[in-house]
């Protein structure tokens, strides 16, 4: 390859932050005039996206290709347009929130709602921005409540409420700000049916599969007594934090855990997970149920844990103890041997020890 052939690694480390593509003018500040760009676009190494948009194909290895994707769709709209404002699904992206969906829309405003020509499957929305815009990466994105209202209209119940979600869990916006939300909301013809979504928002939830299998779990009637509950031995030992639980009475619980991600990268993450499990367990007293995000189309979550319920009578509502607050974690809880877990995956009890 030609020096000439060659990709600044300052322009590609922008292409990284940008879902792989770069603008002319970007290419203009760093040196990668027309001609290169042509030769670039030539001979495959590079495509063309829209006038003046370019997808160089570098992209972190670490990002999911589904993020990938969602990244693109946004900086395809934001680059074809200097002045473009990311909003909606977009903002949201850009945000962080997670639980959207896997494919994005490219949408963008103008200043003052000003209107424009979209082109190559971008919208351009006329939407009235005022000063509600915050700086991200260099380009103006509508803050957080603002895109959130833009966007749970177009998203499917079970991607809003997961937004909302990872918006609250993050920080993104302060549980107050729900309130706003409702009302902003009822303003729009196109969003009452958001209204009643709201009420099963809950920012405890850490992954969007964790709020997906609790919205399928509030669907059946049997929807978790409590989220990301700590539990402590007699001692007063911190021996981990469960994603859903209900109590079956007698200091018995029956947890779920969601994992985020079905394969584990390292042998630590998975020595960290058994020993957490095997923690939860209370030396046999507690039935806990693993799931990957795989297992919740399948409705395999909801038979599984309507009966233990079942089985072991449980009710909903009923006062539950409370939980330890004077000890303080001290890190992963001891091996716990002889101990009882519920497979899910086999469908039977594991003797662990």
């Amino acid at each position: 390859m030609s020096s000439r052939e060659v990709v600044p690694p300052q322009l590609l480390g922008l292409a990284q932050r940008q879902g792989g593509l770069v603008s002319a003018e970007q290419c203009e500040a760093l040196g990668v005039g027309p001609s290169r760009r042509r030769n670039l676009v030539a001979r495959g190494a590079w495509h063309r996206v829209t006038r003046g948009v370019f997808d160089t194909g570098a992209t972190p290895a670490d990002v999911h290709p589904h993020d990938a994707a969602r990244l693109r769709a946004v900086w395809s709209t934001l680059l074809a347009n200097r002045r473009a404002i990311a909003v909606g699904t977009c903002a949201l992206m850009l945000h962080g929130v997670r639980g959207l969906p896997r494919r994005l829309d490219p949408e963008s405003a103008l200043p003052r709602g000003a209107a424009g020509r979209a082109r190559d499957g971008a919208t351009l929305r006329q939407y009235v921005t005022r000063a509600e815009t915050v700086r991200i990466h260099g380009r103006e994105v509508v803050e957080a409540e603002l895109a959130l209202v833009q966007a749970l209209p177009t998203l499917s119940r079970d991607d809003a409420v997961a937004s909302l979600d990872s918006a609250l869990h993050q920080g993104l916006i302060e549980p107050t700000q729900l309130v706003t939300i409702r009302r902003r909301l009822r303003r729009r013809r196109d969003s009452l049916k958001v209204i009643p979504w709201l009420a099963l928002v809950d920012g405890r939830a850490e992954s969007p599969p964790e709020s997906h299998a609790r919205l399928r779990l509030h669907d059946a009637g049997i929807a978790p007594d409590d989220l990301q509950r700590d539990f402590f031995d007699s001692a007063g030992r911190f021996l981990g934090r469960a994603d859903m639980v209900w109590h079956l009475g007698g200091g018995r619980w029956l947890i779920v855990e969601i994992d985020s991600q079905e394969f584990h990268g390292t042998d630590r993450q998975v020595e960290h997970d058994a020993v957490r499990q095997n923690g939860l367990l209370g030396e046999g007293r507690n039935i806990i149920l693993r799931f990957f995000p795989t297992h919740l189309t399948t409705g395999d979550i909801v038979d599984r844990v309507a009966k233990i319920l079942t089985r072991e009578k449980w009710r909903p509502r009923r006062p539950l103890p409370p939980p330890l607050t004077t000890a303080v974690p001290a890190g992963p809880a001891p091996f716990l041997a002889a101990t009882a877990v519920v497979d899910d995956l086999a469908g039977t009890a594991v003797v662990n020890g």
